[in-house]
Order: C-alpha cells, then sequence, then structure tokens
C-alpha cells in the first residue's frame, strides 16, 4: 500500500503537471491569436497582412491615412533601430568606414558641389535679383519662367530663352536653382526638347552655401546661339495622347501630390508618390532607399505617367536619374477627362 501510494501521489502530481502545462499552451496559442488579429487589423491593405501604402480605402479615407502614417513611423524606427544595432556591434569600423550604397542608375544626371566639371555650362534658374545677389562664378542666367506660357512649357518660348542664354544643343548642361521647382522643370524642359546632356546640381543654392563656395555679383553677357529643339513627344503627356497612354498594359500613373490633395481628386488607378518621400532638406535622398521606394511601387520596364505639377517635375527628375522611364503630364486639365476621380461631394 505504501508502494501504491506514493506512486498514485506521483502519478497525481504528473498528471497535474501535465494540466498546467496544458493550460500555459492554450494561453500562449490565444495570446498569439489576439496577437495576430490586432497585427492584422493595424496593418490591414494586403493579402499578407501588410499595409499597402497604394491601397487607399476610400470607405474610410482618414481612417486609411492614420494607418499610412504609422505604417511610415514604423519603416523609419526599423531603419533607425537597424542602424543603431550595427554601430553598437562595431562602433570603430561604422565611424571610419560608411557602409557601401547602390549608385544611382544614372549618376551622370548627379553632380555636387564638389564634382562641378570645368566643361559644364552652368545655368542659374533663379530670377535675375536672386542671380545678381549671388552665383556660381560662370554660371549663366536663364529664368525657369522665362520658357513657359501660361504656365506651361512653350517651345518657342524656350528655343528664346536658350538662345539668349548662349546655349548650344551640345553643349554639357548643370542645372541648379533654389529650393522650388525650377531646377527640376528645366531638368525636364530640356529633356523634353531633346537635350542630350543634362544634370542637376543636388540641394542647389543651400548645397552651395554649405560647402562654402565663393559667389560672385557680376553679371557675364554670353554670345547669343541659334538653339535648336528635337521634340521627344513621349516624354509629355498631352490630351491628345493621354488616352493611348493609359491603354498601355505596362503604365503606372504616379500623383507627385500630397496625400491630402490625391484624397480630393485623382486620375483613377494613380498612386500617390509626394516628393517629401524623396528628397530631404531639398536634397534627393540615397540610392538605396529610391530602390526599396520605386521597387514596391513601379516597374521599371513600364512606363510612369507623373503628374501633379509642379511637384511632378521633381519626381521625374527622381525617376530619371533611377533609370525608370518616365512621362509627364503638365498642368490640371486632366481634372476634366473622363478618368479622373473626384472624392469632394
Amino acid at each position: 500500500m505504501g508502494v501504491n501510494s506514493i506512486m498514485g501521489g506521483g502519478l497525481s502530481r504528473f498528471i497535474r503537471r501535465r494540466e498546467a502545462s496544458a493550460a500555459a499552451l492554450i494561453i500562449c496559442l490565444l495570446a498569439a491569436f489576439f496577437l495576430s488579429f490586432l497585427t492584422i487589423s493595424a496593418m490591414a491593405g494586403t493579402e499578407t497582412g501588410e499595409f499597402c501604402p497604394t491601397c487607399v480605402d476610400w470607405t474610410n479615407v482618414e481612417g486609411w491615412l492614420a494607418k499610412e502614417e504609422a505604417y511610415e513611423r514604423a519603416q523609419q524606427s526599423s531603419q533607425q533601430a537597424g542602424q543603431l544595432n550595427g554601430q553598437a556591434s562595431n562602433p570603430a569600423v561604422t565611424a571610419k568606414v560608411a557602409p557601401p550604397q547602390k549608385g544611382y542608375a544614372m549618376p551622370e544626371l548627379f553632380t555636387s558641389p564638389a564634382s562641378i566639371k570645368s566643361d559644364q555650362v552652368i545655368l542659374d534658374v533663379r530670377s535675375m535679383p536672386d542671380y545678381l545677389s549671388g552665383h556660381i562664378p560662370g554660371s549663366r542666367s536663364l529664368y525657369w519662367k522665362d520658357l513657359q506660357r501660361n504656365g506651361i512649357l512653350d517651345q518657342a518660348q524656350a528655343k528664346g530663352a536658350f538662345g539668349r542664354a548662349g546655349v548650344n544643343e551640345s553643349d554639357r548642361l548643370l542645372v541648379y536653382g533654389d529650393s522650388g521647382e525650377g531646377a527640376a522643370f528645366v531638368f525636364w524642359a530640356l529633356c523634353c526638347l531633346g537635350h542630350k546632356n543634362v544634370s542637376l546640381l543636388d540641394g542647389g543654392t543651400d548645397a552651395i552655401h554649405d560647402a562654402g563656395v565663393d559667389l560672385i555679383t557680376n553679371a557675364p553677357s554670353p554670345m547669343p546661339s541659334n538653339y535648336t529643339v528635337h521634340i521627344v513627344p513621349w516624354l509629355l503627356v498631352t490630351p491628345d495622347n493621354l488616352g493611348s497612354m493609359l491603354a498601355l498594359s505596362d503604365v503606372r500613373i504616379v500623383d507627385a501630390r500630397d496625400f491630402s490633395e490625391y484624397g480630393r481628386n485623382r486620375i483613377n488607378k494613380s498612386l500617390c508618390l509626394s516628393p517629401d518621400k524623396i528628397y530631404e532638406d531639398f536634397r534627393i535622398k540615397d540610392a538605396g532607399t529610391l530602390v526599396d521606394l520605386f521597387g514596391r511601387r513601379l516597374e521599371k520596364s513600364g512606363t510612369a505617367i507623373v503628374y501633379g505639377t509642379p511637384q511632378a517635375y521633381s519626381l521625374f527628375y527622381s525617376l530619371r536619374i533611377m533609370g525608370y522611364n518616365a512621362s509627364l503630364l503638365e498642368g490640371d486639365w486632366w481634372k476634366e477627362t473622363k478618368w479622373a476621380v473626384c472624392n469632394v461631394r
């Protein structure tokens, strides 16, 4: 009996332990289930449960926007945590050796103050008063609005402006301006007019000041030229070709305005990609960031139609420097087409 009693007591304790373990396992499974449920609710948007930054919930735009902001913050926090972990693991190496960065697909479109070449014709696209207040030595004044008529690129106006600035179609051009959209507009205009060799000064006048470049105030008078243009039709979306371009299977439509404007009205099936995600302090972000940003949204083999001027000019430049085919729609005439979607009642 004593042995049976001891064995019975041991068996009873064993059963109780098994029951306790089973209960703990059930609690853990329930906790995991509810955590998974909360995560799926917070990150809803795709079949995988991951939040989709381009799948707008038009039945609850405010709620979707809140999730979009949370998603962006989570992405930034994850990147910062990864950077901190890397620094903590090997601070001496991190301090001395910068992590390798994947370069821009078309680095010839990018110029920093330290990489300005002597054979580049430099165009300052700010207003004349700004130009006279201080500009890069040797740069020529070419106000970006002189290329427009009613806020839109005008071929005859542009031809005359480049001619007065002494620009030849064979020149290797470097364009710079202030923190506005002027330099990016001139870059796109030159591409559209068929100029083959154009680069932007990253950061514009702010970068020049930060680099300590000595500016001058004289106003040189270049010899006028007979500038010729060779229009590249597919770089400009017009009312006549919008329909045929949208019919192509490999076309993606990208809205460069901020999300609040995009939420009010947009071209159907477009995605929102505002320049604040691409630029920081008026400087284009590193190539690795852009590879991830564009790669999750666009197919490199297709064509991106960008609209929402003037922000679209900067978006066009960033897509070109990363090797994407991009076309641009100027103005807001698209709002009167059958492809426009309006969410304001």
